[in-house]
């Protein structure tokens, strides 16, 4: 059995009606990096066809997936922090997300050559978290390449998350599953952009069963207080050899719609033809996303 579909059918085993107490998080980088490489050797070793599994064997495996599936996010997650820091003169705080208009107060310049590192160690991030979810044996060796070159600061950073029910319930396996078989049916995208951070772990999961790349956008409305998605001149460079195809923009949940439209409305003119894209969909919303896994209604 291919890791990737291993892995997926474990986390089947979840109760995906209420989030995880393991997503409440605050750990180090660091120790983020070292729990997800003892998770996948475990994963990876997994034999789910050919031995019984009993009750405390298969909490045991669910307890490492659950954990592999909510701590790998934080590769992507802290990169793309340490890259917007970088291209928008910020502070790299160990436990501080900065908004872009404390930039005037603080003005720290960075150089070229740090921007392009940022860059290249964001775009690394994607792929090395893309082979921690295929459970994939170079995955190891692919995480300490990338921490190999980040910046010492970054190591203590402290990666915080909460119990997000709605996050929680558009990350489910088989409801993604759904939501690229009906897309697969209409539409050829040749990758997904989807608004970062909430839809890092579904994104990620979606680009594997689309079998096609995936780039990360920050907009956060909520949780951030973002007013537009934050599009660099580095993040149109790296999308422009997409700007003829197909793209699908992506946000994990749907309820009043204001992100996605807003995401859509601003990310669409750098492309061909695109069609937007969610999990769940709230039925009151006055956005309808060409694609959804499931409409809501509480």
């Amino acid at each position: 059995m291919p890791c990737f579909t291993k892995f997926m059918q474990i986390l089947k085993w979840a109760d995906w009606s209420a989030p995880p107490e393991q997503m409440n998080c605050s750990l180090s980088f660091q120790c983020i990096i070292q729990t997800i490489k003892e998770l996948i050797p475990a994963i990876e070793s997994a034999q789910l066809s050919d031995e019984k599994l009993d009750s405390n064997r298969i909490q045991e495996l669910l307890d490492k997936a659950i954990r592999l599936y909510l701590l790998t996010p934080a590769l992507v997650n802290v990169l793309l922090n340490y890259k917007i820091c970088v291209e928008h003169d910020l502070p790299l705080h160990p436990t501080v997300y900065y908004e872009l208009k404390e930039a005037r107060k603080y003005r720290i310049r960075h150089s070229l050559a740090e921007i392009q590192q940022a860059n290249e160690q964001y775009w690394q991030s994607i792929e090395v978290a893309r082979l921690c979810y295929q459970c994939a044996p170079q995955a190891i060796s692919a995480i300490d390449e990338l921490c190999f070159g980040i910046p010492s600061g970054i190591a203590s950073f402290l990666y915080t998350a909460v119990q997000d029910h709605y996050t929680w319930l558009g990350s489910q396996p088989s409801l993604l599953l759904e939501l690229a078989e009906k897309i697969s049916r209409e539409f050829r995208p040749s990758l997904i952009v989807a608004a970062a951070h909430g839809s890092i772990m579904p994104a990620l999961i979606l680009s594997e069963l689309l079998e096609i790349p995936v780039y990360f956008i920050r907009f956060s409305m909520f949780k951030r207080h973002d007013e537009e998605p934050i599009i660099s001149l580095s993040d149109q460079a790296w999308l422009f050899d997409y700007r003829n195809k197909n793209v699908l923009l992506y946000d994990e949940d749907v309820a009043r719609g204001n992100t996605l439209d807003l995401f859509s409305r601003r990310l669409s003119p750098l492309f061909g033809e695109v069609r937007t894209a969610c999990s769940i969909r709230h039925a009151g919303s006055c956005v309808h996303a060409d694609f959804s896994g499931r409409v809501w209604w509480d």
